[in-house]
């Protein structure tokens, strides 16, 4: 079982598409974990009538740490010479995570999406190990207190059996309907969680208890029993994918199956499927899972970030996954393969069997803290190694062609010439942006170079929450020459920097309401963060609307959106959307909120989407910091993206919209760059401007907006 186990991460971590579901391998691994580390325990109350935990954290020490260490120090020396300069702070951080067994709680925290692709931390599969490890912590202590520390195992096996029954009942019912809650409100804590998992191991821990029970069970049911665990498990693999709301409820079928085929193994080892699962190969697959379970996801990660490629015209509506050709994946795995079996017989299986550990479990308990030590002197390594003029030092001027230079001048307009408004901050209910007008010039200045908002005008995924018009206005408050609403998510947010500065030179007021990954068309839409449904954006999307459907002398409401909603805006049935069928659902979508927005204005403006590099642009920078043209894209593959949107909004409302691009600007040549001819970083990642190049837009930016208005 643990053969099919890591087979089957393995073939979803390195892209087998035909595996989408292979994910549910680590509940295989939960289950078996939880089987293995309770017969242990019981067995030991049983024989001995209490647990003793220092022997048994011990073994658990020589088991797991050696090889856990040796990887984490290889992946951080791998991370300091493969992974942009950029980048190796957040990969030591989260190695100081996994060397203490908190990773699953600081990926949860960081909303790390473990379904992603591998461009990733080269230790998010320490999660699951994590939720072992504490899971280890817990249950024994727990089983202790319940019958091992009075000798109640011993004088009344039964009644110590019924605590154990009932307390594992508990856990399990418990967990599992905390599961089914967080996953259904797409927390990731509900992946990540300890307390979401648990349940999981233990049903595991439920076979343990049932071994003399499932001893009595026919070989006939044992048979069937096993088939039908199969069926339940590789059937998960081939029908889940990353859409699928996980674990909750959705866990019960590899988590069963894995049960099934747990408890026809004990009655039945030798015959039909079990008999299968015994075959020589799966055996030594089996025996190093552990091994390549460690070893396959940081080899494919590092080889993803050496030799993977984002392709930018890809419809797949994923912004930053980096895909190393099938030859390098093939490569990539086989490496971590060779290097699972040679750990395994060179550091994991000695120092498990060392009888000078064995014979003094201090000594066992001593190594496991020297090998924490191990981890974190690499980590911190890392995070001081990590640190690099490449990210600090301003990058070069592009030397090939198309870099932008300094946006021109505009045409002579009505709005051109005017006198200035107010500073922003004068008025009350004002929301300045607290950032540097200049920059950014660094890598690691461009990555934090957002829009700065302290008025709660820009809200986050689980927030519906829309402050009073007036608490995110700035600009002018009395005698604007143009009042416009900005709506929208970030792509819209991205904007504030270019239209402040079109506020403060040309005396507009703008209103500003945003919400992380939300769009204004009335359309539901996948949030990708916590795979489930979007629930909280159309509750924020239909206060906005009355808010903006409120405010008195509207010039245009101007609309920043996303080009991924192409793909993640959901149909009917509940599937997500393709660009060739998204325009039928986008229209009618449009069509609902442009109706509610006519009630205030006449023009609405859609501001198209930037074009989208082919990479994270200051990770590229930090690593080519004196060849910036590495970094550019192709044209024709990084714009036009959002162009099955862009018919849709327009068929919606033909006389009330009109569209603003600035693609001729930012992207002058066939090949676009990611920094001006004056050294700026225009990108802050994939497919967001830094702040202070979107500020550098503004006058082309609010000339085109001020003829959307007039034309």
């Amino acid at each position: 079982m643990r053969a099919i186990a890591v087979l089957l991460v393995v073939a979803f971590h390195a892209g087998v598409k035909a595996v989408s579901g292979g994910f549910v391998g680590v509940d295989v691994f939960f289950v078996l974990s939880g089987f293995l580390i309770t017969g242990l325990l019981v067995d030991e109350i049983a024989r001995t009538g209490t647990i003793l935990l220092a022997d048994f954290y011990a073994r658990r020490v020589r088991r797991l740490l050696p090889l856990s260490t040796l990887v984490l120090a290889a992946t951080a020396v791998a991370s300091f010479l493969l992974v942009p300069p950029i980048d190796r702070k957040g990969i030591a951080a989260d190695l100081a995570g996994a060397a203490l067994w908190g990773a699953n709680w600081r990926f949860a925290a960081e909303s790390t999406q473990y379904m992603a692709d591998t461009d990733k931390s080269p230790v998010l599969h320490y999660w699951s190990l994590s939720v072992e490890e504490q899971f280890y912590v817990v249950w024994p202590l727990l089983l202790l207190l319940l019958v091992g520390s009075s000798g109640l195992a011993l004088r009344a096996w039964d009644v110590a059996f019924r605590r154990m029954a009932l307390a594992l009942a508990v856990l399990v019912v418990g967990s599992l309907v905390v599961s089914w809650q967080l996953t259904a409100s797409g927390s990731p804590f509900a992946y990540f969680g300890l307390h979401t998992r648990a349940w999981e191991l233990g049903i595991g821990a439920a076979l343990a208890l049932a071994r003399p029970a499932l001893g009595r069970m026919t070989r006939r049911a044992a048979h069937a029993a096993a088939l039908t665990g199969l069926a339940m498990v590789v059937g998960s693999a081939l029908l889940m994918d990353e859409s699928t709301p996980f674990p909750g409820t959705a866990a019960l079928l590899p988590v069963l199956g894995a049960a099934f085929l747990v408890g026809a193994g004990t009655r039945a080892p030798d015959e039909g499927v079990s008999r299968a699962l015994g075959h020589p190969v799966l055996r030594y697959i089996g025996r190093v899972s552990y091994a390549w379970y460690l070893w396959h996801w940081p080899v494919l990660v590092l080889a993803n970030t050496r030799f993977g490629q984002v392709p930018a015209g890809s419809d797949t509506g994923e912004a930053t996954a980096a895909h190393a050709s099938w030859p390098v994946v093939l490569a990539a795995v086989a490496l971590s393969f060779a290097l699972a079996v040679a750990s395994h017989y060179v550091v994991e299986q000695p120092l498990r069997h060392a009888g000078f550990l064995k014979s003094g479990r201090g000594r066992s308990l001593r190594l496991g803290g020297a090998l924490i030590g191990v981890s974190l002197v690499s980590s911190c390594a890392l995070m001081v190694g990590g640190s690099s003029s490449a990210e600090q030092d301003a990058v070069s001027a592009p030397q090939a062609a198309g870099a932008p230079a300094a946006p021109p001048a505009p045409a002579p307009s009505p709005a051109a010439g005017e006198e200035p408004g107010e500073e922003p901050g004068e008025e009350p209910g004002e929301a300045p942006a607290e950032r540097k007008p200049a920059g950014p010039v660094t890598p690691a200045e461009a990555r934090d170079d957002r829009p700065r908002d302290g008025s709660d005008c820009y809200v986050s995924y689980d927030s519906t929450s829309v402050p009073p018009a007036d608490q995110c206005r700035f600009g002018r408050a009395k005698g604007a020459k143009r009042t416009i609403a900005l709506v929208g998510d970030s792509h819209a947010m991205q904007w504030r920097p270019a239209l402040e500065r079109a506020a403060k030179e040309r005396g507009w007021t703008i209103y500003l309401f945003a919400k992380s990954s939300c769009t204004v068309s009335d359309a539901p839409v996948w949030l990708k963060q916590n795979k489930a449904p979007y629930d909280t954006c159309g509750q924020w999307r239909d206060k906005v609307l009355d808010r903006v459907a409120g405010i008195k002398g509207l010039d245009a409401v101007v609309i920043g959106r996303w080009m991924d909603y192409r793909t993640l805006a959901l149909q009917a049935d509940g599937s997500q959307s393709t660009p060739e069928n998204i325009g039928p659902l986008w229209t009618e979508a449009s069509k609902r909120s442009f109706a509610k927005m006519a009630k205030a204005t006449k023009r609405i403006v859609v501001m198209k989407d930037v074009p989208r590099p082919a990479a994270d642009v200051p990770s590229c920078l930090s690593q080519h910091p004196d060849d910036v043209d590495r970094c550019g894209f192709d044209r024709d593959q990084g714009t036009g993206l959002d162009a099955a949107l862009v018919k849709a909004e327009k068929a919606a409302a033909p006389k009330a919209v009109c569209f603003v691009d600035v693609t001729d600007v930012m992207c002058p040549a066939k090949r676009c760059q990611v920094v001006t001819a004056q050294g700026q970083i225009m990108f802050r990642d994939t497919h967001h401007l830094t702040a202070g190049y979107s500020e550098s837009l503004w006058k082309v930016v609010s000339d085109r907006i001020d003829k959307a208005i007039r034309s």
